[in-house]
């Protein structure tokens, strides 16, 4: 799922919002942006726990930050090399990051500790 929305901040030319879902390590293509973001935004969840938003982070390549949380529990953490971290415990997490920004949308690169699944809205600009 793309939107696109027409009234924009000045310095942002281009906005789209999607869903992904992943639960296995490799790359994962997001296409049909319709441009090459700039920076992305990653607001992410597992189905464990669907109601509380575990992971929030950003990703412009050069830089992936994120602050997140297992299962919905305390404490936080932060990572300065991952962008998305999900997952309901420590044994069991999904990682990602944006490897490129590609013509038609971006690349994130996972790594899988265990068996986790990451459901994540995006917010890409340009």
């Amino acid at each position: 799922m793309k939107v696109g929305y027409p009234n924009l901040p000045p310095g942002i030319s281009k906005i789209a919002i999607g869903i992904l879902t992943r639960n296995s390590a490799g790359n994962q293509a997001v296409t049909g942006l319709g441009f090459a973001p700039k920076v992305i935004s990653f607001f992410g969840y597992s189905s464990v726990s669907a109601t509380d938003i575990q992971s929030r982070g950003f990703d412009n390549v050069a830089s992936h930050y994120c602050i997140y949380k297992f299962g919905g529990t305390e404490p936080q953490y932060s990572s300065a090399v991952r962008s998305i971290v999900v997952g309901p415990d420590t044994s069991n997490f999904i990682r990602g990051f944006v490897a490129s920004m590609d013509a038609d949308g971006f690349t994130i690169t996972w790594d899988l500790t265990g068996i986790a699944t990451a459901d994540v809205i995006y917010l890409a600009m340009r």
